[in-house]
């Protein structure tokens, strides 16, 4: 049988793969994500291990960015199964003794730090107060999928029964540049070097999408200061040297990172005992 039409074929299919390649787009950005759990009271309620974790829209697992659970991780069953129990570079802890209000960020990388593709993915959150690994039931869990794309958006779901307070933010770097030089120049950070707290005083010039958090020497997310869409005025900021656990941070240099409309600013402070 003649083979003459395999190279075309060939060609065509290099052809075809060439342009798709070149075409997907890697959007840098952040993605911020916000819940707050309610109690089902069950098991060791309101003790509970919880975990917060991205996946593509296929299913593969991402990166985690939130596990508390230093012992009792096989529980979270949902994000075993699909993590495998990894937690390169995430936010780790002790079982939670209440209820709270989470809120993670996410730089667009997986866990080895390569950056994924534009696309859609899911913010997954999952909690138990019970031995859920050893014949008990699972734990509540949710999802929320979005776009990570060169365009910005804003999702606020709508509560469950277990979840609330539901908010999902991604902004791409670079966008509303305009707007960030008129803001960067009224930014104050003070007492610097401090020992109880420090203040961010700023003034946004119209409504703008901002997010703050603080971040150790290695860029590790260390606290979330705000994640909110505000009006134009002025506002003030504090952090008070914890951490997401609520746990006083060491002495050293940290940075706070403010974030309008997807352009970012850092600014060095030191934390003294």
């Amino acid at each position: 049988m003649s083979n003459k039409f395999l190279l075309p074929v060939t060609l065509s299919f290099i052809l075809l793969f060439t342009t798709t390649c070149l075409s997907a787009q890697s959007t840098t950005g952040t993605a911020t994500f916000t819940v707050k759990t309610i109690s089902n009271n069950t098991g060791y309620s309101p003790k509970h291990v919880l975990a917060i974790w991205i996946k593509d829209s296929q299913g593969n697992f991402v990166k985690s960015c939130k596990v508390m659970a230093n012992t009792r991780k096989q529980h979270l069953v949902k994000w075993k199964n699909n993590s495998g129990g990894n937690t390169t570079n995430a936010i780790t802890g002790a079982t939670l003794s209440t209820h709270q209000t989470h809120t993670i960020t996410w730089d667009g990388k997986d866990y080895s730090g390569n950056l994924m593709a534009d696309g859609v993915y899911q913010v997954w959150a999952e909690y138990t107060s019970q031995n859920s690994a050893s014949g008990q039931p699972a734990g509540p869990y949710m999802s929320v999928e979005f776009t990570k794309s060169t365009s910005s958006l804003h999702l606020t779901p709508a509560n469950l029964t277990y979840f609330s307070n539901i908010v999902l933010d991604w902004v791409p770097d670079g966008v509303g540049v305009e707007e960030a030089i008129a803001w960067n120049s009224n930014i104050s950070v003070f007492p610097n070097p401090f020992s109880e707290s420090v203040k961010v005083r700023f003034e946004l010039q119209k409504s703008s999408q901002l997010q703050a958090y603080v971040t150790d020497q290695s860029g590790k997310m260390i606290a979330v200061l705000a994640n909110d869409v505000l009006t134009a005025g002025s506002y003030e900021l504090t952090w008070d040297g914890k951490n997401e656990n609520n746990s006083r941070m060491s002495s050293g240099i940290y940075f706070i990172v403010l974030r309008i409309n997807g352009v970012a600013t850092s600014h060095k402070v030191l934390l003294v005992d």
